[in-house]
């Protein structure tokens, strides 16, 4: 068993306590290491206003730790109708809807896009965020997890989230292996004075105040 495979292992144990009935996971979703990493700093930096792109099993986990801590809200955006179908449908029967919404925004072109790459829907993405912004607070804690496609698809999400996030807020760029995120995480890291430490597959960073 090689070192990333045995951290998954480890990382399903610690999980137990969420995993209270089954969950279909998928390639695309966090892998169990990175999700405990994410799920650390909600707790550890007591994160209570969380945004993030793209959703799966691991939306569901994370609203489960929300409620029963007893506090924090999660916002999903997700351009997989049938993914967001879902999630949003697990949530509203576990009884999690007052925790986390998870919203459908179709992909287009983006003025933060890079070259032909879209994002998500500016309009709805404007609306939802600054609806769930009015009523919680800034973002703590961001989570960048889709859309998947082009390389450098997930470039849009700090141009378009810099300016609702809390001072001292996390960033977290998951699938930071693969060269795309690899770039996008770098041009992060000089346009936004992001430091970015690498844990797992997941790229961590967090806000200067």
């Amino acid at each position: 068993m090689d070192s990333r495979a045995a951290a998954d292992v480890s990382a399903w144990i610690r999980l137990t306590p969420l995993l209270t009935e089954y969950l279909p996971f998928t390639r695309a979703d966090l892998r169990p290491s990175a999700l405990t990493v994410l799920l650390d700093e909600v707790l550890l930096g007591a994160r209570s206003v969380l945004v993030e792109c793209g959703c799966g099993a691991g939306s569901v986990l994370i609203a489960r730790l929300l409620h029963r801590r007893g506090f924090g809200h999660l916002l999903s955006l997700e351009h997989d109708e049938r993914q967001a179908a879902f999630v949003a449908s697990q949530l509203r029967r576990e009884g999690l809807g007052h925790v986390a919404r998870v919203v459908h925004v179709p992909l287009q072109p983006h003025p933060a896009a890079i070259g032909s790459a879209g994002w998500y829907a500016p309009e709805i993405v404007h609306d939802e965020v600054s609806e769930y912004v009015d009523r919680y607070g800034l973002v703590d804690l961001l989570l960048v997890d889709g859309p998947s496609g082009d390389d450098l698809i997930r470039y849009p999400a700090m141009p378009v989230f810099r300016g609702v996030l809390a001072p001292g807020a996390a960033v977290l760029l998951d699938d930071i292996g693969r060269p795309g995120e690899l770039t996008v995480m770098d041009r992060w890291r000089r346009e936004f004075a992001l430091r970015f430490r690498s844990e797992e597959t997941i790229g961590y960073a967090l806000l200067t105040p």
